[in-house]
């Protein structure tokens, strides 16, 4: 098992995009652990005293990039893409945020910061509708919108740069995360549906579920996601590999978002919903990982359960 925080203490970490959701509870992690710390974003981090170093600036910026990386140990590339309703809509955006912020980067590495480490997060969203179950690496990718595309680019980028170049590089291709947002509400930030679902219930709202509610969904709460981030981060035998993090079992939406209901104790559930269009459009049905290669790889292995998920990511809301 690999010790993180001896791992990672003292050493000179750039999370890009690092007051998002993942990204800023990487940046907690990491100062946790006793790193310095520089966080890379389009807008300044909220709060008072943090502990570490932030810079404005735009991840398809090469000079900006450049600058930000040169020293750095470790490199967390979790800025830029839009998600999958809003690539529908927005796709030549998404491609910019993602795919060539992407090439930036690992260009810049190549010329300032070659023997970084660099962790990017993938989804689960690249396999598209699922063949078998649980969806391995093994897997074909065959994404249905263009983040999903955009995102199975990135992949493979990551994976030519290890190979070609020899930079140490990780793709984590990520499941649904949730857990309690250290900046904002869900719904300002627009990222999570179970956080989603706790807003609603919160507000006392009916959260919609489109043919019932029945899809499984693999669901993983963010402090597991992030001690994989960390540990793919000094996992020397994963670089240049794709590994799922995932909870590895499936949980249907209704019985999520009844769950929420039940835990914040307002809200109701709509179980008749209609489809809307452009989520019809990019809904990949029943979806669950196989974990076991990020057990080989980075001896991780998810800790934290539905019931208690929910109960801490409510706790968090009404905090």
């Amino acid at each position: 098992m690999i010790e993180i925080g001896s791992s990672l203490a003292g050493s000179r970490c750039v999370v890009f995009g690092g007051t998002g959701f993942l990204g800023s509870h990487i940046v907690t992690a990491l100062l946790e652990a006793d790193a310095e710390v520089v966080v890379f974003d389009l807008r300044e981090p909220q709060g008072g005293a943090r502990g570490f170093a932030a810079v404005i600036g735009d991840v398809t910026d090469p000079e900006a990039v450049r600058g930000v990386i040169g020293g750095a140990d470790h490199i967390f590339a979790f800025a830029g893409g839009s998600g999958a309703l809003r690539s529908l809509a927005n796709p030549l955006g998404d491609l910019r945020t993602s795919c060539e912020a992407q090439l930036v980067l690992l260009e810049a590495m190549r010329e300032v910061a070659p023997g970084a480490s660099v962790v990017f997060p993938g989804s689960r969203l690249e396999y598209g509708k699922a063949r078998t179950l649980p969806v391995s690496e093994e897997h074909r990718l065959a994404g249905t919108s263009p983040y999903a595309l955009h995102k199975i680019a990135c992949d493979g980028y990551y994976h030519i740069y290890a190979e070609a170049h020899g930079l140490h590089t990780i793709v984590l291709r990520i499941s649904n995360p949730y857990g309690a947002h250290t900046s904002g509400d869900s719904a300002r930030h627009g990222y999570g549906i179970v956080n989603r679902f706790v807003d609603m219930a919160m507000a006392g709202e009916t959260i919609p579920l489109y043919g019932g509610g029945s899809q499984l969904r693999d669901l993983v709460f963010v402090d597991d996601v992030v001690r994989a981030v960390l540990l793919a981060s000094v996992a020397d035998k994963a670089w240049g590999s794709s590994v799922n993090i995932g909870s590895g079992e499936g949980v249907s939406l209704r019985a999520m978002a009844e769950a929420v209901v039940a835990e914040v104790g307002s809200g109701a559930v709509d179980v008749d919903a209609p489809w809307p269009v452009d989520a019809a459009a990019v809904e990949t049905g029943d979806f669950y990982f196989d974990v076991s290669l990020a057990a080989e790889l980075l001896g991780w292995a998810p800790r934290v359960g539905i019931d208690e998920g929910v109960r801490r990511l409510v706790e968090a809301a009404r905090g």
